[in-house]
C-alpha cells in the first residue's frame, strides 16, 4: 500500500498540513510574548523619560508606576503621554517613531512641564550599525538632551556649532544622524504648535529648478569668526495650508535710487531659483536691502533668501524684517540678524554667517506657538561678500497664509 501514489499524496498532504499547524501555533504563541515585550519596552521608556525609573525597579513596579502616574492623551493630531503624581504635573511624552538607516527607530520624547525645556529622550527599538548609529540608545549620548530648551528652530545636530540646541552627532553614523533629527524636530514641532496638523515646508529644490552646485571656498580668504558649520537642513515644519508662495510675482523695491545694476528687481520674486550667469539682480556696494509688498497683511511663517550662489560666497550683514508699514515704523520684527558687529547700524545680530547655497536661507517667523506672524512687507538687507562680492540677489519668497477675504 505504502506504494500506492494515492497514499503518497495523502502522506505529504497531511505532514505539511500538521506542519503548518505547530508552525502557525508557535508564531500566534512568539507573536504575542514579542507584542508583551515590545510593550513593556515601550512603557518603560515612558517612565524612564520622565525621570520616574527609580533603581532595581522591575517589570512589575514599572508597569505599576506607569498605570498609577501616566495617561495617555490626545489633542488635535497629536497623541501624547501626561504624567501627574498626588495632582502635580511631572511632564509629557510622545512616542517618536521613523525610519532610520537600516530600519525603524522608535523613542520616547519627554518635555518638561512648561514645555519650555526636554526632559529626556529614551531609544527602545532600533537597527542602526553596533558601535556607530547604534549608540543612539547609549546613555553617554542620550545625555545630551536632558534639558535642552524648546525653540522653533528645534534641535541642531552639528559636531562643532555652538547653541543651547546643539546635539553632538555620533561620528560616522550620518544617515542614522539625519534621520533621527527628522523625526525628533517633526515632533517637537507639532508638540509646540499644541498637536496642530503640520506640514514640512516644501520649497522645490529638484535638478530642474535650482543649479545645484557647492563650490569650495578659496584657502586664501578668511573666514568669518561666526561662520556655521554646513549641515543637512531639518525638515521646517509649518501649520497646514501655510506653505504658500506669497511673494511669488509680488512687486519689489530697493534703497537704491536708480536701478540694478544687473537685472530687474521684479526677478526676486518670480520664482527662479537658478544662478546662472544672468539668473540675479546685483546692487550697488555697501549696505542695500530690497523690499517687498505682499499686498496685503499676511500670516508668515518663513522668509526664504537666496543670494547668488554658484561662487562660494559668504554674504555679509544679512537682515530679516518685517512689517506692517512700508516705511518700517509699525510693528517691526526682525526675523534674522547675522551682524555680529552692528556695521550696518541695524542692531547686532546673534545667527551666523553662511555661504550662500542653492537651498536657500530660512528666516524663521513662526514663533513659540507655530503662530506666525502678521505683515505686509518684507525687507532682506546684505551688505555684500566677504571677498569684496557685490550684493547680488537670486530669490526671496514669504511663506504663510493668505488673509481669508
Amino acid at each position: 500500500m505504502k506504494d500506492n501514489k494515492v497514499y503518497a499524496v495523502v502522506f505529504t498532504i497531511v505532514l505539511c498540513g500538521a506542519s503548518s499547524g505547530v508552525l502557525t501555533f508557535a508564531n500566534a504563541l512568539w507573536h504575542g510574548r514579542i507584542v508583551a515585550n515590545e510593550k513593556f519596552s515601550m512603557i518603560e521608556a515612558i517612565v524612564d523619560s520622565l525621570d520616574l525609573l527609580g533603581p532595581g525597579m522591575g517589570r512589575d513596579d514599572v508597569v505599576g508606576t506607569y498605570g498609577e502616574v501616566v495617561r495617555e492623551a490626545r489633542k488635535g493630531t497629536m497623541d501624547f503621554y501626561e504624567a501627574r503624581r498626588g495632582g502635580k504635573l511631572i511632564g509629557y511624552a510622545m512616542e517618536v517613531v521613523g525610519r532610520g538607516k537600516y530600519g525603524p527607530i522608535k523613542g520616547i520624547l519627554a518635555f518638561g512641564p512648561a514645555k519650555r525645556s526636554l526632559l529626556n529622550l529614551r531609544i527602545y527599538e532600533q537597527n542602526e550599525t553596533p558601535g556607530l548609529g547604534g549608540r543612539i540608545t547609549s546613555m553617554g549620548w542620550l545625555g545630551q538632551f536632558s534639558g535642552k530648551p524648546l525653540g522653533a528652530g528645534g534641535l541642531i545636530f552639528s559636531k562643532s556649532g555652538s547653541g543651547a540646541n546643539v546635539i553632538r552627532p555620533v561620528t560616522g553614523a550620518s544617515k542614522t544622524m539625519f534621520s533621527l533629527s527628522k523625526i525628533l524636530n517633526k515632533a517637537i514641532a507639532q508638540f509646540l504648535a499644541g498637536g496642530a496638523d503640520l506640514d514640512e515646508l516644501d520649497l522645490g529644490l529638484s535638478a530642474d529648478t535650482v543649479t545645484k552646485a557647492t563650490p569650495g571656498y578659496p584657502k586664501n580668504q578668511p573666514k568669518p569668526p561666526h561662520l556655521r558649520e554646513e549641515i543637512k537642513r531639518p525638515p521646517f515644519m509649518v501649520p497646514k495650508g501655510g506653505s504658500v508662495n506669497l511673494a511669488l510675482k509680488k512687486p519689489v523695491t530697493c534703497s537704491m535710487p536708480d536701478e540694478p545694476i544687473i537685472g530687474e528687481l521684479s526677478q526676486i520674486t518670480d520664482g527662479i531659483l537658478k544662478s546662472g550667469q544672468f539668473d540675479y539682480v546685483e546692487l550697488d556696494p555697501g549696505p542695500q536691502y530690497v523690499q517687498i509688498d505682499l499686498g496685503d497683511e499676511h500670516t508668515i511663517y518663513a522668509a526664504v533668501v537666496w543670494h547668488y550662489y554658484k561662487n562660494p560666497i559668504i554674504y555679509q550683514d544679512v537682515i530679516v524684517q518685517v512689517a506692517t508699514d512700508k516705511d518700517f515704523k509699525e510693528n517691526v520684527v526682525t526675523l534674522f540678524n547675522n551682524d555680529h558687529d552692528n556695521s550696518s547700524e541695524l542692531g547686532k545680530g546673534t545667527d551666523t554667517a553662511y555661504f550662500g547655497r542653492w537651498w536657500g536661507e530660512i528666516a524663521d517667523a513662526r514663533g513659540p506657538e507655530n503662530a506666525g506672524i502678521k505683515c505686509r512687507f518684507v525687507r532682506v538687507y546684505t551688505n555684500g561678500g566677504t571677498a569684496d562680492e557685490d550684493t547680488r540677489f537670486v530669490e526671496v519668497a514669504v511663506y504663510g497664509q493668505p488673509k481669508k477675504k
